[in-house]
């Protein structure tokens, strides 16, 4: 299993949308009501999501990373195949970002997680774990001093996860309609 960087080009950013992020806002919104989706067709759920990855990608500070992996007897190395090559098989997702921190406070830049996936045939692999030490390199490379993250409060089985990797509470965030 290899963890690569996801290249802001059209056919690896399908992929990603199709095999990765939709069924992963597919599972959270199952578990989260704030995370309903749209009634639309998969197809247009991947054509707005690779426009917006290739945006946050070519923006300073994003990157993506997926993990990616190949049956023994494929003939492809998953460190070096193509994120598009047909014998790679997307296990799990990574999307970060840079919080910099204004003149004005005295913190350290934090890296974000956006957004951390490991597909279902994956869970208890470790890959999860690997996800995150592949956030904390991303973190050192980019002068990051702290990780941070936002988690629903319903996502009972992602708040154990963060918690186990050492994230406290930081701030609470409050919604409510206006209507």
């Amino acid at each position: 299993m290899e963890i690569r960087r996801l290249p802001p080009v059209e056919d690896a950013l399908r992929r990603y949308a199709a095999e990765l992020w939709l069924p992963y806002h597919r599972e959270l919104a199952e578990r989260v009501d704030a995370h309903a989706l749209a009634d639309w067709p998969d197809e247009r759920f991947v054509e707005r999501n690779v426009a917006f990855t290739r945006t946050r990608l070519e923006e300073a500070g994003d990157r993506g990373w997926v993990a990616a992996t190949a049956s023994d007897d494929a003939d492809v190395d998953p460190a070096t195949a193509a994120i598009t090559h047909p014998d790679l098989e997307l296990t799990g997702l990574l999307l970060t970002s840079v919080d910099e921190c204004p003149d004005p406070f005295d913190r350290p830049d934090r890296l974000v997680v956006g957004e951390l996936y490991v597909a279902e045939a994956h869970r208890g692999s470790g890959l999860a774990d690997r996800l995150m030490e592949r956030a904390e390199r991303d973190a050192r490379e980019q002068g990051c001093g702290r990780l941070r993250l936002d988690v629903d409060v319903d996502n009972e089985r992602a708040m154990a996860f963060y918690e186990k990797q050492g994230f406290e509470p930081y701030r609470r965030q409050l919604t409510r309609s206006v209507e």
